[in-house]
């Protein structure tokens, strides 16, 4: 299986590694579905491939870190299981009362040798029980130690 990038209208190239055919297919419909998906050449050959949409690169990190809402005053520990130059997604480890559309203050060190130290404040998007996706309010902010960590 392997990994597929759209253009900007949603629309992807894939070759037949057997016969060589080409064929366009736009992958719209996906966008917010299944990203996984199986398909047949002319040829009868098969082929799987994931699609990803998402416009930077993400890393996948195991980070503790802790949250507070400040609309609530709630606060707890994470784990930041990914982030990216424009976002994070982190697990809250205990239950916590975070819904989509609040703002949400996080602080986590990264890993590096600096032992860099981030505070952001953080918009969230979506939330599937104690995992949570979010983007960065303000991205201007540690933009130096977020790049040097993800080329890392």
């Amino acid at each position: 299986m392997y990994t597929i990038y759209p253009d900007d209208t949603n629309q992807v190239l894939i070759i037949c590694s057997k016969c060589g055919s080409e064929q366009n297919i736009n992958v719209t419909k996906f966008k917010d579905t299944q990203k996984k998906l199986k398909d047949r050449c002319r040829c009868g050959e098969p082929y799987e491939f994931t699609i990803e949409f998402r416009k930077k690169y993400r890393k996948d990190v195991e980070l503790p870190g802790k949250y507070i809402h400040p609309g609530t005053g709630e606060k707890g520990d994470i784990m930041i299981r990914d982030l990216s130059m424009i976002g994070i997604r982190f697990e809250c480890l205990n239950p916590h009362h975070i819904l989509k559309d609040d703002t949400v203050k996080v602080k986590f060190k990264l890993d590096d040798s600096k032992k860099s130290e981030l505070q952001k404040q953080v918009k969230v998007v979506w939330v599937k029980d104690r995992i949570i996706g979010s983007y960065y309010i303000e991205t201007k902010l540690y933009r130096e130690d977020l790049e040097f960590f993800l080329k890392t």
